[in-house]
């Protein structure tokens, strides 16, 4: 269940394009919200939920129940500018409270990491802070000033395939660090 709930996460700007396409607002939002509740009830991937966890279901909520009261679909092409927004926050909190976000990652394979190899993550940490913001950005852009069309194709490919590219290009170069150092 939990890769079905994992799955429509990720398709969530496909199943809002056509959701508004051929319903209100308020009627999408109501639908997501269920999907979103019994997201929240029945992933039991991990009985431990860390803080940032109940931030990210709080502020999807919001926009949701804004978009049903107001049948706008605002709060709707808002998720994935809190998405990007709330991983900001937690990648860069952990610039702020180490170990880094992906330090930890790092660490699941190796656990004694070089100071170089913190130096490395922290780096790319800040990395993924810059992208995050800027796909935040553009993706307010879209949901104020473009149609339907262009928010879905930003945020449900192009957005992914940056992530690709950033998370490709990371471990390209991760393996070049690694045969130097």
């Amino acid at each position: 269940m939990s890769i079905l709930l994992t799955i429509l996460a990720v398709l969530y700007p496909i199943i809002a394009y056509f959701g508004l396409k051929y319903c209100s607002p308020s009627i999408v939002s109501g639908l997501l919200i269920a999907l979103l509740a019994l997201r929240f009830v029945l992933d039991k991937s991990s009985t431990y939920k860390p803080k940032h966890f109940k931030w990210i279901f709080g502020a999807v909520l919001t926009l949701l129940v804004f978009s049903l009261l107001s049948n706008s679909d605002y709060g709707i092409k808002f998720y994935p500018v809190a998405m990007s927004l709330m991983f900001f926050a937690v990648f860069g909190y952990s610039l702020i409270s180490p170990p880094t976000i992906i330090e930890r990652f790092a660490r699941i394979k190796n656990k004694n990491l070089s100071d170089y190899g913190v130096s490395y993550t922290r780096f790319f940490t800040k990395v993924w802070c810059v992208f995050f913001i800027i796909n935040a950005s553009i993706s307010s852009y879209t949901a104020m000033y473009s149609d339907i069309e262009i928010w879905t194709l930003y945020n449900g490919v192009i957005s992914y395939v940056l992530m690709g590219v950033l998370g490709a290009s990371e471990w390209l170069i991760r393996q070049t660090v690694k045969h130097k150092h």
